[in-house]
């Protein structure tokens, strides 16, 4: 099921969804994530598995504004 919510005005998203929305490249996000500078959370799916990284609105900003991208 996907959310009817534009990209723009949700609060966290997936890394590919992020990079999307702040124009910039997924492997530069995944490289950030990896390395900590930008910080993920993995949620349970409805399986119960982890499910894809996310990262929140709050986290991208301060990225953005640490990074001075």
């Amino acid at each position: 099921m996907s959310s009817k919510t534009p990209l723009c005005e949700r609060l966290a998203w997936t890394l590919p969804q992020a990079a999307e929305v702040y124009g910039l490249s997924y492997e530069g996000l995944l490289e950030a994530a990896n390395d900590g500078r930008l910080i993920t959370t993995r949620p349970r799916s409805r399986r119960g598995a982890l499910s894809w990284r996310h990262v929140t609105r709050r986290e991208m900003d301060h990225y953005m504004e640490i990074y001075e991208i």
